[in-house]
């Protein structure tokens, strides 16, 4: 735009080439199968379901005033028949991690007891409170709508890991912190296409000669033409090629990922160095890897199984009651176990029947 003292001078209007728009980047979209597409949300649950699909459930029996140790029944060794126990316990970890919820459908045998649990998709399950004839909330009864069909408690054993006082859903981590899991998606993304998409060229070929456009674009072909049949590349007249390249740490981010993967594995409970990552200042050593795994059993697996073991004693006969074994996962190395193992047996804690069979020796 021309301006009153151009007007004046008889000057013209200095013409500037547009400047291109950059558009604005929206974040990435979270949901649970997008925040699985994370290497590290995918290996934190794996970690966290492998070892609770793996554990012996023990069954317990309330009676007389004493809690026995019994036989485990057929639902707690074999949840559903159209599965193995081993599939049933990781897939209902997995709707846990990523819903907060997990939903089994009950069937029950002609003597009214449960006698087969199928998992339904938590993304296609809904509970809600019904309502009366005058319209009226009912408070005192939940129902679950699957697939336009409604279901009653009685038929459908509700899982949750994080409940909330006056919500019926669980709430979940992928939910809960959306935008720490955007924000390593937005990462993973720019990375992926900062030479493909970024507008970051390969390379840049310089000369002092002072080139027009028409110059620039032939000498500009000339170049691609010969790289992209991979000739020898000739430069006269002054040319040099310098290449544009990034360290490996900085093409692949490193540091910034690092952060997100320790902020992921903070998410999920998860010790860092299992996800390939550790926390700066931290000591590997023995006693605080101990220290460490005996936390991630404790904090982080007891929260599912703890919703496991109360949804599948729900599922069993009243008085019965399951609960998963940890001891495996809370052993120490050999020697510090045949250490506790005579100090047991010397102080008639345990006699060497009871050491036999826990290590799972012959008697």
């Amino acid at each position: 735009m021309a301006t009153i003292l151009d007007r004046l001078l008889g000057r013209k209007p200095e013409v500037r080439a547009s400047q291109p728009t950059i558009p604005t980047r929206q974040p990435s979209i979270v949901t649970p199968n997008t925040a699985l597409s994370l290497t590290s949300v995918y290996r934190a649950i794996q970690i966290i379901g492998t070892p609770i699909s793996k554990m012996t459930i023990n069954t317990y029996r309330f009676a007389t005033g004493v809690e026995l140790k019994v036989e485990n029944p057929v639902l707690v060794n074999n949840p559903s028949l159209d599965q193995n126990r081993k599939d049933f316990l990781f897939q209902t970890v997995l709707d846990l991690a990523l819903h907060g919820n997990a939903y089994w459908y009950k069937q029950y045998s002609s003597n009214g007891q449960v006698n087969n649990l199928t998992i339904l998709p938590a993304a296609s399950v809904m509970p809600s409170y019904p309502k009366t004839i005058d319209g009226a909330i009912d408070y005192s009864t939940i129902v679950y709508d699957y697939l336009g069909k409604s279901y009653t408690k009685r038929e459908i054993e509700h899982l949750r890991i994080f409940s909330q006082s006056g919500q019926l859903l669980g709430l979940s981590p992928i939910a809960s912190c959306h935008k720490d899991i955007s924000a390593a998606l937005d990462l993973r993304d720019y990375a992926l296409n900062w030479f493909t998409a970024a507008g970051v060229p390969t390379g840049v070929l310089k000369t002092n000669q002072m080139l027009n456009k028409a110059e620039a674009d032939e000498v500009t072909n000339n170049w691609h033409n010969k790289q992209q049949n991979r000739q020898v590349a000739v430069l006269a007249n002054g040319f040099d090629y310098q290449q544009i390249a990034l360290s490996p740490r900085d093409a692949l981010f490193t540091e910034v990922q690092d952060q997100q993967t320790q902020a992921i594995a903070r998410l999920f409970g998860i010790p860092p160095r299992l996800l390939i990552t550790s926390v700066p200042g931290s000591s590997d050593t023995y006693t605080n890897l101990q220290d460490e795994n005996q936390v991630f059993f404790r904090h982080t697996l007891m929260a599912y199984t703890d919703a496991i073991t109360d949804a599948l004693s729900n599922c069993l006969p009243r008085g019965n009651r399951v609960e998963f074994d940890f001891e495996h996962l809370f052993k120490a190395d050999v020697a510090a176990r045949y250490n506790y193992y005579q100090t047991a047996i010397a102080a008639g804690i345990l006699t060497a029947e009871e050491v036999r069979t826990k290590e799972g020796l012959d008697v």
